[in-house]
């Protein structure tokens, strides 16, 4: 007598992998090696006479897994952002409202949190030779009290998760947590006068860290992460990691974030056939994660 149960066997796709992993890709970048050049290059970045707000920008944009706060910054979780890309430069929907250089779209089981970071240039300081916050720390402080107000309200709550297309499991079945963000200055200050290191407490608060540029460094965790702006109703791509690998478990940017192929061509750190083969496979793994797709392992990419 047949049954239910007896229908769920090892053919039925709930039950079984419903993709293929190419048997021999060209190789992405190896982890190791892209935290090394990539920390080589941001030191020298900092360092040179040319390191300003916006050359800092572009480089971060270029490599994402530098930019804090994918898994929140005060409690991090295991849930990957969303769409598995940090977002630069995208606009909110509020009147006078300065654009966020960067927002990341946390979540957790709990908690829906989109990490507001604003970065201001390395050169500045922090405190005058008196012990004061500098006028331009005090602004910077500033802008995130604005977007802190803005987001109390239920109404701007709303806007922002409609206009960000935020899934409906996120948006309405987690708590709004929003956190903040500001990257500032350089450690040197601090070095060379150690009095002023207690002094950066009082901008530090629940859900708002401060800190400076020599802080940041390439996050493993964060190595298949995009860079992508939401603007004119739709996220585009802006930049791919060489070390970007494609597989079941992270086909979430293909269907939600335009442009990838044209992120991947212009990145100079994946060889050539390593960009063809990405491109090429594209169509496969957004076909797949669109259709029925059965049991997925974690460790499956190609």
């Amino acid at each position: 007598m047949s049954s239910r149960r007896g229908s769920l066997n090892s053919q039925s796709p709930i039950w079984s992998k419903t993709y293929e992993i190419h048997p021999a890709p060209p190789p992405a970048m190896a982890w190791e090696e892209y935290e090394r050049l990539v920390t080589e290059e941001w030191k020298a970045l900092l360092d040179s006479e040319q390191c300003d707000e916006q050359s800092v920008h572009r480089f971060l944009v270029r490599h994402p897994s530098m930019i804090p706060g994918a898994y929140s910054v005060t409690g991090p979780s295991g849930h990957c952002p969303f769409p598995m890309a940090v977002l630069s430069e995208s606009p909110l929907s509020g009147i006078g409202m300065r654009v966020p250089d960067f927002i990341w779209l946390a979540t957790d089981s709990l908690n829906f949190t989109p990490v507001f970071i604003e970065i201001e240039s390395p050169r500045k300081r922090w405190f005058t030779k008196q012990g004061v916050p500098t006028h331009a720390l005090t602004q910077a402080m500033n802008q995130l009290a604005q977007w802190q107000m803005w987001l109390n309200q239920i109404a701007n709550r709303n806007v922002f998760l409609e206009s960000f297309e935020i899934p409906d499991y996120m948006a309405r079945q987690r708590n709004f947590r929003a956190e903040f963000v500001l990257i500032y200055g350089r450690r040197k200050e601090f070095d060379d006068r150690p009095e002023l290191s207690p002094l950066r407490a009082q901008f530090e608060r629940h859900g708002q860290v401060v800190m400076t540029f020599d802080r940041l460094h390439p996050s493993k965790d964060c190595s298949l992460f995009l860079s992508a702006t939401k603007r004119n109703g739709g996220y585009q791509a802006l930049a791919v990691p060489a070390t970007m690998r494609l597989g079941p478990s992270v086909t979430m940017p293909l269907l939600h974030i335009a442009g990838i192929p044209d992120a991947i061509q212009q990145n100079a750190g994946i060889s050539e056939d390593r960009r063809r083969f990405l491109i090429e496979r594209i169509p496969y793994w957004t076909a797949w994660a669109r259709g029925n797709k059965g049991i997925i392992s974690s460790g499956d990419f190609e």
